[in-house]
């Protein structure tokens, strides 16, 4: 490891080549465009000023002192849950104080790597303190860096003071720097904030949860890239690990792509209106048909797709085709516009273009083979949001049914979180032993 830099208020520094950015600017990109490192930030920095610190009465789950921070923390939560079920295959009932440490270690381990190329960047303080404003917490922060292959050595340390006060504000500005400030500008693009962390409330926005999740702080949610109004839009590029799901798309203010909503591990953050939380399962088979033809085709699909209406412009083919890694040779093309839409109406419904290129998968794909039932998992790291105020995993019994029963509806009122399921299974049910909170 290099001690990289001690941060100050002016000049970009040089180390080994590399331009180092500016505390302000950093600060203006995390707190906001107002926001000054030789300035107070007041008590939304005071909302984030904790370190990752486990429940007392759940030895696997993080807790969140104040609103904020639940765009890091949650996130963390996700990938410990993701190290004790799937890789070291852990009972959540039985989570020693090494497994967990294990655990927080791998989870942000996974974040940084996913963030990071070559090169991590691991903010600090130059010394351990129990207060401190942020005027003298900038004041002390220190830059180190590491390879790629060289942090998993060092990352017990590093977790051991992101563990004390301070810890995941050091962690943020970690992943910001690792990152890069001109690369989360670019992220955040025309249409993001412009900033990373909401200056009135202190909240974490979407790019910030997408930094934390797939490594680039786009503010869309939707896959790929999206032409608008001239305007290329982000989106998630990839598959994740770590899904999510919102309760926005519930209320009809956006909708979650595939890439998010079908993660490699049943795994998935739970957006409200001001909060996340999480759900999870032990389930893989809740993923086994993520990645299939179908659900690739719907997603390409759904890019071209921009209001959700079931159809897109004929003009759009040849690049819904190429995306697809179909053929897409002009002859081939004009001959495909004829036959998915033969009444010259201008547009290609989704059941057409589906049953054309995949005969059969479309009524694979809502028939389904029975009712599934499983075990599902609420998290939700601020005390005062759990019923009992007791930080932990509030197991639930979930059904998905083949299809919508009008009694199943009739007895149990949609609660937020029922919303938010539903925008990825509409026909699951789940009994709670205690009803969750996703505020």
């Amino acid at each position: 490891t290099t001690l990289l830099y001690t941060i100050k208020f002016e000049d970009v520094m040089e180390s080994q080549g590399t331009a180092l950015p500016q505390i302000t600017a950093l600060c203006e990109l995390i707190w906001g465009p107002a926001c000054s490192a030789t300035q107070e930030i007041g008590h939304i920095f005071e909302q984030w000023s904790q370190g990752f610190v486990f429940s007392d009465d759940c030895s696997c789950a993080l807790v969140q002192d104040q609103g904020g921070p639940c765009s890091v923390i949650v996130p963390a939560q996700a990938y410990i849950v993701k190290y004790l079920l799937f890789d070291s295959e852990t009972d959540l009932d039985n989570v020693s104080e090494e497994n967990r440490i294990s655990a927080l270690n791998h989870a942000l381990l996974s974040i940084l790597l996913n963030i990071g190329s070559d090169t991590i960047y691991v903010s600090a303080l130059t010394q351990s303190v129990d207060t401190a404003s942020s005027v003298e917490f900038h004041g002390q922060v220190t830059v180190h860096t590491y390879s790629r292959d060289d942090i998993p050595q060092h990352i017990h340390d590093l977790t051991e003071t992101w563990r004390s006060k301070f810890g995941v504000l050091s962690f943020l500005y970690s992943a910001v720097l690792t990152r890069g400030l001109s690369n989360v500008t670019s992220d955040l693009g025309v249409m993001g904030d412009s900033s990373l962390i909401d200056n009135t409330f202190g909240h974490g926005n979407q790019s910030l949860l997408n930094l934390m999740l797939t490594g680039v702080a786009t503010p869309n949610v939707f896959d790929f890239t999206r032409d608008v109004d001239g305007m290329d839009l982000v989106g998630v590029q990839k598959q994740n690990d770590i899904g999510f799901l919102t309760l926005l798309e519930a209320l009809r203010y956006c909708t979650v792509g595939d890439f998010l909503k079908c993660p490699k591990f049943p795994i998935w953050v739970v957006g409200s209106e001001s909060h996340l939380s999480l759900i999870f399962s032990s389930d893989m088979s809740l993923c086994s048909n993520e990645s299939s033809p179908f659900n690739a085709a719907r997603a390409a699909f759904d890019t071209f797709d921009h209001e959700g209406n079931g159809f897109i412009p004929v003009s759009e083919l040849p690049k819904l085709l190429e995306m697809l890694e179909m053929v897409s040779e002009e002859e081939y093309v004009e001959f495909m516009k004829e036959r998915l839409d033969p009444e010259s109406t201008g547009i290609i419904l989704f059941p057409t273009f589906i049953d054309e290129f995949l005969p059969g998968a479309l009524d694979a794909h809502e028939s389904g083979s029975g009712h599934k039932q499983f075990t599902l998992y609420h998290y939700n790291g601020l005390k005062q949001s759990n019923c009992d105020r007791k930080v932990a995993l509030r197991p639930g019994s979930a059904v998905i049914y083949v299809e919508y029963n009008q009694a199943m509806e009739a007895r149990t009122a949609p609660t937020p979180l029922l919303r938010v399921l539903r925008s990825k299974w509409p026909t699951i049910e789940v009994d709670w032993q205690l009803t969750p909170s996703i505020s």
